[in-house]
This record gives C-alpha cells, sequence and structure tokens, in this order.
C-alpha cells in the first residue's frame, strides 16, 4: 500500500505519495525513529508531470499546494485556495509591459496570475528539491533523504502545459538571487516565505536587489506580540523559524535596504475549506 506523509518544508506542507518500496525506507527512517544513516543524495532531476489520460486524471495524480483553474473547468485540488481572497492582495489590475518575479512560486498561482493580467513577463523562482529548503539540522536528520532528494515543479509543469502559459520556472534559491543572475524587475512578488528561513532579512536583502520598481510582500505575524517583536520556533517539529510582530515584519523589510515600505492591508487567510485563522500583512516596498 503506498504511505502519504505530509512534511513541512520551504514555505509548504508537503504530502508526498511514495510506492511501497519507498514507503518501507521512510517507515525505517529517523521520521519514525529509526537510523539516522544518511546515503548522499542524487542531483537534483526535472520533476515529472503525469502522462497519459485525460487533463482531470493528470491532476489527479499529483499532489497540489495552490488551487489553480485550469482549462475545462478542472481546478488543482491545493491545500490553499486564494482566489477567495484576491481582493486583500494589492495586485495591479494589469501588469501590461511589467517584468514580474514570483518568489518561492511552487505550483505557480500568482506566476500564473500575473501572466493573466497581461505581464510581458513572468519568472517564477523555486528551489530545485524539498531539501535545498531551510529545514532545522534536527528536522533534516530526521527526515529520509528519499523526501529530500525529491525534486520540485511537477504541479508547476502540468498548469503551465494546461494554460498553455509562457511562464520561466528558475531553480535559484532566494539566498542566490541577483541581478548578476536574473536581472531586475518591475513588480517582484513573494507571499508567506520569511517564516520558514532561517535569515528572512537575508532574503529580503536578496529580494531588493533584484526589485526596479516595487515589491509586495505579504506574510505571516501574530496580532498577539507588540512592539517590533520576534518570537524565536526553531524548536518546531516544522519549517517555521519565527513568529513576528507586524512591525517587525515592517522593520525587517526597511533593514534589508528598501527605502519605503507601506503597509497596504491586513487580512486572515486558512486552508482550503476551513475558517480562517492565520494573519497577514501585505507591504508595498520600494528599493
Amino acid at each position: 500500500m503506498a504511505l502519504r506523509r505530509i512534511v513541512e518544508l520551504g514555505g509548504v506542507g508537503v504530502a508526498v505519495a511514495v510506492d511501497d518500496a519507498l514507503a518501507r525506507r521512510i517507515r525505517s527512517s529517523a521520521l519514525w525513529g529509526g537510523a539516522k544513516d544518511r546515503p548522499a543524495p542524487p542531483p537534483i532531476t526535472a520533476a515529472r508531470t503525469p502522462a497519459g489520460g485525460s487533463l482531470r486524471e493528470r491532476v489527479a495524480r499529483l499532489t497540489w499546494y495552490h488551487s489553480i483553474p485550469l482549462p475545462g473547468g478542472v481546478v488543482t485540488p491545493g491545500d490553499f485556495d486564494h482566489r477567495p481572497y484576491l481582493e486583500h492582495y494589492p495586485i495591479p489590475a494589469r501588469l501590461d509591459g511589467v517584468r514580474v518575479l514570483d518568489v518561492a512560486t511552487f505550483d505557480g498561482y500568482w506566476a500564473f496570475e500575473f501572466e493573466r493580467r497581461g505581464a510581458a513577463e513572468v519568472v517564477a523562482l523555486d528551489i530545485g528539491r524539498y531539501g535545498d529548503a531551510d529545514i532545522q539540522p534536527s528536522l533534516r536528520d530526521r527526515t529520509d533523504p528519499a523526501i529530500l532528494a525529491h525534486a520540485t515543479g511537477a504541479g508547476f509543469a502540468l498548469a503551465k502545459e494546461a494554460l498553455g502559459s509562457q511562464v520561466r520556472r528558475e531553480v535559484l534559491n532566494v539566498y542566490d538571487l541577483s541581478p548578476e543572475r536574473l536581472g531586475r524587475f518591475d513588480f517582484v512578488f513573494c507571499g508567506d516565505l520569511l517564516l520558514h528561513l532561517m535569515n528572512p532579512v537575508k532574503a529580503l536583502e536578496r529580494i531588493r536587489s533584484v526589485v526596479r520598481g516595487e515589491a509586495l510582500l505579504v506574510d505571516c505575524y501574530s496580532p498577539h506580540l507588540p512592539g517590533k517583536v520576534a518570537e524565536y520556533r526553531g524548536e518546531a517539529n516544522r519549517s517555521v523559524w519565527w513568529s513576528v510582530s507586524r512591525d517587525c515584519l515592517r522593520q525587517m523589510i526597511l533593514d534589508a535596504g528598501f527605502s519605503r515600505v507601506d503597509l497596504l492591508h491586513t487580512f486572515r487567510f486558512g486552508h482550503r475549506g476551513e475558517k480562517p485563522w492565520m494573519w497577514h500583512a501585505a507591504f508595498k516596498a520600494r528599493p
């Protein structure tokens, strides 16, 4: 029987479906209290989209983070459906002629939305495999290497194919982002990433380096924390490093080198089908 294991990595909760052979390896790994010996992970390979069958059948073979509307009334069954919350994200109604970067794209919902709004070029940034995420060493040590080596991008590739999209996916860690690698962008979007990073200010600094227009930064905050407070959450058994106050989040963006940071909106968001519970703040930042 195939095993499905949920692992929170790189800003997302990933449900990984594996066959019986891999399931036996995972059950004997540190995730189930097994041995900690680790072979070297294999090199990154391109994620494969399922071949054959209708679009609906191909979608059903994958695990999705984003709910993405596709042709023929098909919607990917993502853990998060942003469509009911679009009004809370202050994205320009039209992006004609604009060069856009979507940081930590995963299945690509936002990248495809920017393209739908007329962007001249959309680049979607993502890590190459789950193990490239910022994972606490103790959690990494307990995670089976087959999961860490699992290539990302299968959902993105299938959605891009179905939509006939021209969005370009770039495998690059946010810490390695630079104008020399990708150039500069008129509009940069980053959502729900910072709390999953060991060094969020460094990531924000790298994002700032490629902004020639403005950035829209949307992330979680705690309304229960006062002032400019950050609570360290690294002991948690998942890849969440920080809980921050709203003012702390704004100060982090400023400290990364942005000259002007404006709070545009706050709202609550949650898993698909559940009552919204996570507080989010949307900031517009200029270099």
